[in-house]
């Protein structure tokens, strides 16, 4: 079950990237966009179509979880090699004989027993998760990201249809994956539990990126991205 259900925190960033820098920056790599083994074209042949300012959102969560289980364990106990049989209450465990080529390898002055049991175990586990906005999974860590976003400036961002990309998988549907990723370690053998989540944060991050419309040879379209805040093409 989980603990508690946090507000989605909306953060945007802004831009540190103007847009004539952006503009030089397109200059300088749409040659190479367009650019193949057998050809590289001229920048006369490519034509600038548009260049704009988009808000891409990025949601990350993060979380943890708390387990107390039993599970089935199989162990080795290893005896004197007098020893045929373990008695645990009155429960008779036989020595396991050793058999095939490998067997006269081991130790001569030990047997072994194989005992199975159960095991009491007490699980806590942290993790994250991050989306893009198209609902594909990134490789972006919680805490990292935490640090960036103390370092750089934040602004508003308003309404406009054409300019935010909102997140396309839904907040409940990413915590599922999160709840996932958080059970794994404890995923097999269990037998009984008792389980709780607690989703620490869940964040809503807007990136600017910029994106230009380029038209080269033969009316060949590529797009080319730019992140405004790492100054970075992608």
């Amino acid at each position: 079950m989980a603990k508690n259900n946090p507000k989605v925190k909306v953060i945007s960033l802004k831009p540190l990237l103007d847009l004539d820098s952006a503009e030089e920056m397109v200059d300088s790599r749409k040659v190479k966009t367009f650019q193949t083994l057998l050809h590289k074209p001229k920048k006369s042949e490519i034509h600038q179509h548009s260049l704009t300012l988009h808000y891409e959102s990025i949601l990350l969560l993060s979380g943890k979880y708390s387990v107390d289980f039993i599970r089935d364990a199989d162990h080795t106990l290893h005896v004197d090699k007098d020893v045929q049989e373990v008695i645990i209450s009155d429960e008779v465990f036989p020595v396991k004989q050793k058999r095939g080529v490998f067997s006269k390898l081991e130790p001569s002055f030990k047997n072994k027993i194989k005992i199975q049991m159960q095991e009491r175990v007490m699980l806590e586990n942290t993790a994250d998760v991050s989306f893009d906005h198209h609902g594909k999974e990134m490789n972006l860590s919680y805490n990292d990201t935490l640090k960036l976003l103390e370092k750089h400036p934040k602004k508003t961002i308003y309404e406009n249809k054409d300019s935010i990309r909102r997140p396309e998988i839904t907040v409940e549907s990413a915590k599922l994956k999160l709840i996932t990723k958080l059970k794994k370690p404890a995923d097999s053998g269990i037998k009984s539990s008792e389980e709780t989540f607690e989703f620490r944060d869940v964040l809503e991050i807007y990136v600017p990126i910029y994106e230009a419309r380029l038209i080269g040879p033969k009316k060949r379209v590529k797009i080319l991205r730019i992140d405004a805040v790492r100054k970075k093409v992608l």
